[in-house]
């Protein structure tokens, strides 16, 4: 393997499933012994919790606690924020497990809270993407879309999100670096459940800076690559792509995906593409995607499945 990949080794999937079903099983504990208003007032806590979660990420507080534990008066002299307010954040984030506080009052990290690190393995741009002020706001338009059918994004800001992105490029670069903390955290499945060494030229349709096809062709040394998405959205994908030592293997392409020729493959990968549009846009992007196929040619769409029945899923939020 590639000494730069991110994958991560993960349990067998037989123990993953016996997990997840005595998790299930012990939630549905709790909300069948405990009265309903109690329970439904625990999952509202998270309305305090995730604004906490983006404050540590936004003044990276995981960087700040690296090397030793700190006082919060410490961390405020430092960062030049309020110690008192900061000591109710780690305090607040660590009685859920994220960070930690010491007998003597002192902070640290734990393995929660160095997922916050900027490091492989983040979750750190995901947070300052999904919890900032363009989403968090827009989270108080929910209704609208719930009461139109209509896209609340647009009816927030005037615009649509690939619209308003292009034109607000740290957002874009935001967005992009938050997209690829996704894809680290789905990396690992994806490689063990998909055989990409059939295919001698893969291109990854809408695939931004480029870090899942880095990552398939550093698994697959005999493999080619094209790296299609908008221009500002490859704008990083040079550096991400020499990171994994593969620049030299992949052409990176500009282009619109409902509009451009696409260029010809023996796989196309939509990895969280196809969910973003309507039935229509993604009839059209896999009409033009046919365009340029022949007889041997696959599609790999990468999403989420919803499953039936009441049990939760993030697939389902």
């Amino acid at each position: 393997m590639n000494k730069h990949s991110l994958e991560q080794k993960l349990p067998p999937l037989w123990l993953i499933k016996a997990i997840n079903a005595f998790r299930a099983f012990l939630l549905r504990l709790n909300r069948n012994l405990f009265p309903a208003n109690v329970v439904l007032y625990e999952q509202f806590e998270l309305f305090w919790l995730l604004p906490s979660l983006y404050v540590a990420a936004k003044f990276d507080i995981a960087t700040i606690l690296k090397n030793k534990p700190l006082t919060a008066q410490e961390i405020s002299e430092l960062l030049d924020i309020d110690a008192e307010n900061i000591s109710r954040i780690l305090r607040a984030l660590a009685s859920h497990g994220i960070f930690k506080q010491k007998p003597d009052g002192h902070f640290a990290n734990n393995a929660m809270s160095e997922a916050l690190l900027d490091e492989p393995g983040s979750l750190r741009y995901m947070v300052l993407h999904h919890l900032g002020p363009v989403n968090w706001s827009l989270m108080s338009n929910l209704s609208y879309a719930v009461r139109t059918g209509k896209d609340a994004f647009a009816e927030k800001y005037g615009k649509e999100i690939y619209d308003y992105l292009a034109d607000h490029p740290d957002e874009s670069a935001l967005f992009d670096k938050s997209m690829s903390n996704l894809s680290d955290l789905g990396l690992s499945p994806i490689l063990h459940a998909y055989d990409f060494s059939r295919f001698p030229l893969i291109a990854d349709i809408g695939g931004g800076e480029g870090f899942l096809l880095g990552n398939i062709l550093a698994k697959n040394h005999k493999a080619r690559g094209i790296l299609f998405d908008t221009p500002p959205a490859l704008n990083k994908a040079p550096a991400m792509l020499a990171r994994y030592q593969v620049e030299d293997r992949i052409d990176v392409m500009p282009g619109d995906f409902f509009q451009t020729r696409l260029p010809a493959a023996g796989l196309y990968i939509l990895k969280n593409i196809v969910h973003n549009w309507s039935d229509e846009k993604s009839v059209l992007l896999l009409q033009n995607m046919s365009k340029s196929m022949d007889e041997n040619s696959r599609v790999l769409i990468i999403e989420m499945i919803v499953p039936t029945g009441n049990k939760p899923s993030l697939a389902k939020l």
